[in-house]
C-alpha cells in the first residue's frame, strides 16, 4: 500500500510542478527538485533532493517572488545524512533552516530559467552553527 502511494504522490507532484529544476552548490552538492505555484505570481513552493560527496538529503522551500523584478526570498529546511556543503567548513551540519536569497538571470531561452542564490544557514543537527552556501542551477518549465 506504501508504494502505490508513494507512486500516486510522486505522479500528482509531476502534474502539478511548475517547473523541474537543477541545481548545484549548498546544500548536497547537486540538487534536482520541483517548483509549484502556491499563491500564482507571489508564493511558490519547491521540494528537492540531493547528492554530494559527503552528504545525501533534501528539503523543502517556500519562496516568495518581489513583484516587477526577477528577485525572490525565501525560507526552508533540510535534512541529510552527512556534513551539507557551507563555508566556514567547521560550522556545517547534517540538518537545519536555510533563508534563500534568488535571482533569475535574464536570457532569451524560451522555457528555460537560469538562477543564482545564496543560502545562509542555521545549522541544527548535530551541532547549532551559522554558514553560507550558494547554488547555480536550470530551470525548465513555464
Amino acid at each position: 500500500m506504501r508504494r502505490w502511494l508513494a507512486a500516486i504522490v510522486v505522479v500528482l507532484a509531476l502534474g502539478l510542478a511548475q517547473r523541474a529544476e537543477v541545481s548545484g552548490g549548498s546544500p548536497f552538492g547537486v540538487q534536482g527538485g520541483l517548483r509549484f505555484p502556491l499563491v500564482p505570481l507571489l508564493l511558490d513552493g519547491r521540494v528537492y533532493g540531493g547528492v554530494g560527496l559527503e552528504a545525501m538529503g533534501g528539503g523543502v522551500d517556500l519562496l516568495l517572488k518581489l513583484p516587477l523584478t526577477d528577485l525572490y526570498l525565501g525560507l526552508g529546511g533540510f535534512y541529510g545524512t552527512g556534513p551539507a556543503l557551507t563555508l566556514p567548513q567547521d560550522a556545517r551540519g547534517h540538518a537545519g533552516l536555510r533563508a534563500v536569497l534568488g535571482t533569475w538571470l535574464n536570457l532569451p531561452l524560451p522555457l528555460l530559467g537560469v538562477y543564482v542564490e545564496v543560502h545562509p544557514t542555521l545549522y541544527l543537527v548535530p551541532n547549532t552553527g551559522f554558514g553560507v552556501g550558494g547554488a547555480v542551477g536550470v530551470s525548465v518549465g513555464l
